[in-house]
């Protein structure tokens, strides 16, 4: 019985290494790489579309999403998340300065 919760602990600790493994060496997502696909696909560093990238990519779902679209539209919903986040910034400041 020993034995096998041994067995069993061993196997876990092998798992849990590949799995580290894989996350470490999935370069496909990580924030540098997706960070070269927005000049890719036009965005100029320092342009609102490029620092809108440097917020949203700080999540793993949101680097998906963009990689999950095609080259040619990835700048325009750059755009658009950029004009929502401002849209919501200045219907706050206006609700704030009416009160």
């Amino acid at each position: 019985m020993q034995e096998q919760i041994t067995v069993i602990g061993d196997i876990c600790k092998e798992s849990h290494s590949s799995f580290q493994s894989f996350f470490k060496h999935d370069d496909t997502t990580s924030v540098a790489s997706v960070m070269k696909e927005v000049i890719t696909c036009g965005a100029i560093e320092g342009s609102d579309e490029h620092f809108i990238a440097s917020e949203l990519f700080i999540k793993r779902e949101q680097r998906e999403m963009f990689l999950s679209m095609s080259v040619e539209i990835r700048l325009g919903w750059l755009k658009r998340k950029f004009s929502v986040k401002c849209h919501l910034i200045v219907t706050v400041m206006m609700k704030t300065i009416m009160k």
